[in-house]
């Protein structure tokens, strides 16, 4: 069994007073009272056994105990002080959110707008866990998580972050190869499909076109992958709003049709109860709705 310590505090106001031989100097140092100090040095001496200063009318002393264990403390405060003196230069905690996400979400949407970000809030840093699984977070080192579903996630709060609307895209250079018509597209160009379900189906219905003779869809169910895959002009898709809305306003993708799908699935918002309580992170949140809010 590991022998019992004194308090710490006691160790510290000793360490501060020992140096300082004034226990006014060594109170000023550690921003607490000289009746404190003295009361820390009694606490230590009782663990002890044995008496650290000697007080007398022309200021104080270590005695041979005091000066002992003084030379014995002195190097491990200062391997404290180096062990921590790289972390001065970090920034403090408190000033990085960490956002849990899906990689499509962080590249087509976050990485874009980090510039925007840091010219308007300097003191806070935003840090990114991409990754497909549902990072936990009640155990995890996260403040956020933006995720993209039904927004029902047990134990968090949860809160839409954009309308759930698919978009029908495709590369400029596809839709003119066809000559702009619509029909000829389907039945020429391979639809990809993103979904769990048959997006397709859906959109079709209420886009009041049959589908059922065109080219079988490719399965892409990563955004990024799928998103890549239009770009470069291998097909057509519907793909959530958020994702494709830069490539739309720069022309790199274009709409095919003027019907978008919308549906329950979109990106939602989840933390715990205690996480938004935090001012930065209750910044982030409110960064992220203003800069969404066009897309409801």
């Amino acid at each position: 069994m590991s022998r019992p310590l004194p308090p710490l505090n006691a160790v510290r106001a000793f360490e501060a007073a020992s140096r300082h031989l004034s226990f006014s100097r060594a109170a000023e140092e550690l921003g607490v009272t000289q009746g404190a100090i003295s009361k820390h040095v009694i606490s230590l001496e009782d663990f002890i056994g044995a008496q650290v200063f000697q007080r007398s009318p022309t200021g104080l002393s270590l005695t041979q105990e005091g000066y002992t264990l003084m030379e014995a403390l002195r190097p491990a405060f200062a391997m404290m002080s180096d062990a921590f003196s790289h972390y001065h230069r970090k920034p403090p905690r408190s000033s990085i959110c960490r956002i849990a996400t899906l990689a499509s979400f962080a590249s087509q949407f976050l990485v874009p707008r980090l510039p925007e970000f840091r010219q308007a809030y300097p003191d806070i840093e935003i840090e990114f866990i991409t990754s497909v699984r549902l990072v936990d977070l009640t155990r995890e080192e996260a403040d956020l998580g933006v995720r993209y579903g039904l927004g029902e996630y047990e134990g968090l709060v949860s809160s839409r972050l954009v309308k759930g609307m698919l978009m029908p895209v495709c590369a400029p250079s596809v839709l003119k190869s066809n000559g702009g018509d619509l029909a000829s597209l389907l039945a020429t160009t391979r639809r990809i499909q993103t979904a769990g379900y048959n997006e397709w189906r859906d959109w079709s219905a209420i886009a009041n076109i049959d589908i059922a003779a065109t080219q079988p869809a490719y399965v892409i169910e990563d955004f990024l992958v799928a998103i890549k895959a239009l770009t470069i002009g291998q097909g057509i898709g519907l793909l959530p709003h958020l994702l494709v809305q830069d490539q739309l306003a720069s022309g790199e993708l274009i709409q095919f049709s003027d019907t978008p799908l919308e549906i329950p699935h979109t990106f939602h918002l989840a933390h715990t109860t205690t996480s938004v309580r935090r001012p930065f992170v209750q910044t982030v949140v409110e960064w992220l709705r203003t800069s969404l809010a066009h897309l409801n």
